[in-house]
């Protein structure tokens, strides 16, 4: 949640935004919707076909990857997309977002970071070669308050994932590496 916040208060997200968040259903991504709803953004969030209803669910418009993808955010957004953060790093993802947004400066990615400046982009961690500032890095830590109180009020989630005891650490890793763990996995002792 974190790593969401700080992208999001990097870019200056705020009510009359409409965000394109690629990746919605991982975990920044979900931060990130949550985020940019309760501060009065819109957000379209792209996502697998099976992941739209949790969408939907945390306040965004879903829209499926794959070929089109621009057409069908520009269906959703018909107004236009004013901030993109990209949670995948896919080709089809940079090359929909720099068509979409005007301002290239309102563009970041936290997968792509060693060739984001080459593409015009922002870069927020993800193999970037330029640190966080000590502001982004304040932003980070001010996130976990943030979350908790919205937690508290019902309006913020986070996805749980698999339990596995810490002696199936290696397991949980490979889990991750795959792609194939929904959520964020706990390993108890």
């Amino acid at each position: 949640m974190g790593t969401a916040y700080q992208c999001l208060r990097s870019l200056e997200v705020t009510t009359g935004d409409t965000l394109l968040v690629h990746a919605g259903s991982g975990a920044v991504g979900q931060a990130a919707i949550q985020f940019a709803v309760a501060w009065g953004a819109t957000v379209i969030a792209t996502g697998s076909p099976g992941r739209h209803e949790q969408l939907r669910e945390l306040g965004a418009i879903p829209v499926a990857y794959g070929e089109g993808l621009t057409n069908r955010v520009r269906a959703a957004a018909p107004d236009g997309v004013t901030v993109v953060l990209d949670c995948i790093g896919s080709e089809e993802a940079i090359a929909t977002s720099l068509e979409l947004v005007e301002n290239h400066d309102r563009i970041a990615t936290i997968v792509r970071g060693p060739d984001a400046a080459s593409l015009g982009i922002r870069a927020f961690s993800g193999g970037s070669p330029t640190p966080l500032t000590s502001q982004q890095i304040a932003w980070r830590e001010e996130a976990i308050g943030i979350a908790a109180d919205l937690i508290a009020a019902g309006d913020f989630q986070i996805e749980l994932g698999a339990e596995l005891p810490l002696a199936e650490a290696a397991q949980a890793h490979r889990l991750i590496e795959a792609h194939a763990a929904r959520g964020k996995i706990t390993l108890v002792p």
